[in-house]
């Protein structure tokens, strides 16, 4: 009922100029700006998101987002403020507020490190095993290069299985409570302080 020619109806009986609406919903989407996945191997080990803020959180709205922050990724974590720029963090997991040319923005970044270091063994593990291979089979034992081969080469494929398992359900996961945060400090934020 309200698509097409009902939506302008129903704006034009609230009167509310239908363009107007349309600019809002242009200013909220352009609020959140999806970064790039990090990638290792095709497989996500960063995922990032920026967001415009209406404004500057106050000292008091920081510590609810500060609580907001430990409560979605059950996570003490450290926060620092210097100057314009505030930052709660927990290892590789960083939110910070920061001050842009427009006003503020939030940057929310994480980046799974023992992920990277899993793919690197794979890769370690491959190269060992064509390796350890060849000199078995320069040695004239080509019966025992197949063990070897299997070996090494099992191994080298449980380091990126494990990754291939867990990544993408850890990046969405992310993903999802980088949006649930974002939403939470733009409701926030949009009042009045």
């Amino acid at each position: 009922l309200l698509w097409g020619g009902g939506w302008s109806l129903f704006c034009q009986e609230a009167g509310i100029e239908s363009g107007r609406i349309a600019e809002a919903a242009a200013k909220l989407d352009a609020r959140k700006r999806l970064v790039p996945l990090r990638r290792s191997f095709g497989l996500p080990v960063g995922v990032s998101r920026v967001v415009d803020l209406p404004r500057n959180p106050t000292d008091r709205e920081w510590e609810q987002l500060i609580s907001e922050f430990r409560t979605t990724f059950a996570a003490h974590g450290r926060s620092a403020t210097v100057g314009g720029f505030r930052e709660w963090s927990n290892g590789n997991l960083h939110i910070s507020v920061e001050p842009t040319e427009n006003g503020q923005q939030l940057r929310l970044t994480t980046f799974k490190e023992d992920a990277v270091a899993l793919n690197l063994l794979g890769v370690v593990l491959s190269v060992m095993a064509v390796l350890t291979s060849a000199a078995v089979i320069a040695s004239g034992k080509p019966e025992k290069a197949l063990a070897v081969l299997g070996m090494f080469g099992g191994m080298a494929l449980a380091a990126f299985g494990a990754n291939v398992i867990r990544l993408p359900r850890w990046a969405r996961e992310r993903e999802r409570q980088m949006e649930s945060i974002s939403e939470r400090a733009l409701k926030l934020l949009s009042s009045q302080p």
